[in-house]
């Protein structure tokens, strides 16, 4: 199960790099992949190279990250972009007819290359196979707000999951392409609406799915999920703290930063507690929740183990990608050694330079939300060797060979040992 993040995708597959082939030497792949906007993307490109086995699927997702820049994601923001954003803002402001802003940014590369990074035919194939049971991608529904997740399948998985009845979320059974990871990557206000035409029951436009659902905890379990590998974007515990007596006013950036991490990081790590309480509080058994469940005609709860990777320190992605912006261009808001336009580096640098400047002055904020838009090689590496790190951290910590956990994570996780959990193979059966 991966979240969303932009950027920050990199991260999730430096994990997978490491806990999938440890789970594929104790015979437990994953056959099941489910993701939210980058990790939608993640999720569909791993699907498609499941049959290479676990170390090979990995490698070669990796290896398509290594070769992401900015330039295969959106257009220079330069070259044409912002003269025609503000353009259509101005038209929009004076209502004009036929005037519209539909994005700040343009991801027309990101569509083009989509078709590139993950192999569809083969994905079509592994689930035939039955190499893989299930492929989620969930997508947010731009005109009523509905989680929508489009799924392929085994008719067994598709059929249990539209037996969960839910107001907020609707399964759709379709054969996925570039249009729904595309869609579920659409990131308001950054990048503009897709239009999804297939199937034609759930034609329309979307955006992406993290706005509604971040943590696809409960389509994973709702598509037949028994054990849950999550990949979190940022640490367990309580944001930094300002200093004393801090009154200086927040700008675009510090509130647009509290949105993301509102939309994208809270929820997930909720999720995981609440999954840890369920299983101590509510799984198996025949207690009153039980009880409860099944007047109303619904399965009991269950005991799902689980693995949880994420940084071990608050803050510390937003700290990568201030360190690697000062390292290669300049400095936060700043351009160092540069007398005129002409002597700019790259268009790429100056996007760079200009994006981190619409979201204010240097802070451990900023970096953060930099991070988010942040396809830097330099940066891209070093995710991905930090995802790897915090994985082999999880397994060198666990409570002897079981890497599974069933009980809540402790309130505050740090770069200390975290507790180690109790093994997950007695307790779930």
């Amino acid at each position: 199960m991966l979240s969303g993040g932009g950027a920050r995708g990199a991260y999730e597959v430096g994990a997978l790099s490491v806990i999938l082939p440890a789970l594929e030497a104790r015979d437990e792949s994953p056959t099941q992949f489910i993701g939210t906007s980058v990790g939608a993307i993640n999720a569909a490109g791993l699907a498609a190279m499941w049959h290479l086995g676990a170390e090979e699927a990995v490698s070669r997702v990796i290896d398509l990250w290594h070769q992401v820049d900015k330039d295969s994601v959106i257009r220079p923001i330069l070259s044409w972009q912002v003269p025609i954003t503000a353009l259509r803002y101005a038209g929009g402001v004076l209502s004009l007819p036929r005037v519209r802003v539909p994005s700040l940014l343009d991801p027309g590369p990101l569509k083009a290359n989509l078709g590139h990074w993950i192999d569809w035919p083969q994905l079509h194939k592994n689930v035939r196979d039955g190499v893989v049971d299930s492929v989620g991608i969930v997508a947010t529904s731009a005109g009523s707000g509905r989680t929508v997740v489009f799924a392929e399948g085994s008719s067994d998985v598709l059929a249990a999951a539209t037996e969960h009845r839910s107001h907020v979320i609707s399964y759709v059974a379709t054969k996925l392409g570039g249009e729904h990871v595309g869609a579920s990557a659409a990131i308001p206000i950054f990048f503009p609406p897709v239009h999804v035409a297939s199937p034609r029951r759930a034609a329309g436009w979307y955006i992406d799915g993290g706005t509604r659902l971040s943590a696809p905890l409960k389509p994973a379990l709702d598509l037949g999920a028994k054990r849950l590998v999550v990949v979190g974007m940022d640490a367990v515990g309580e944001p930094a703290r300002g200093p004393a007596g801090d009154d200086q006013p927040p700008d675009f950036g510090d509130g647009w930063l509290h949105v993301l991490q509102g939309q994208l990081v809270d929820p997930l790590i909720e999720d995981i507690r609440m999954l840890g309480n369920a299983n101590i509080f509510f799984g198996g058994g025949d207690g009153a929740a039980n009880k409860y469940r099944a007047v109303r005609g619904k399965a009991p709860y269950r005991v799902v183990p689980y693995i949880f990777i994420a940084p071990g320190q608050a803050g510390i992605i937003g700290k990568l990608a201030s360190e690697v912006f000062k390292a290669n261009y300049g400095g936060l808001g700043e351009m160092r050694g540069i007398k005129g336009w002409r002597r700019l580096s790259a268009l790429r640098g100056t996007d760079f330079r200009l994006l981190n400047r619409l979201l204010g002055d240097e802070s451990p904020t900023h970096g953060e939300l930099l991070s988010y838009l942040f396809f830097d090689r330099d940066f891209i590496d070093g995710l991905i060797k930090m995802g790897a790190e915090d994985a082999r951290r999880w397994l060198e910590l666990a409570d002897g060979p079981d890497p599974w956990q069933i009980e809540p994570l402790a309130r505050f996780i740090d770069s200390s040992p975290r507790p180690h959990p109790r093994s997950a193979t007695s307790a779930a059966a």
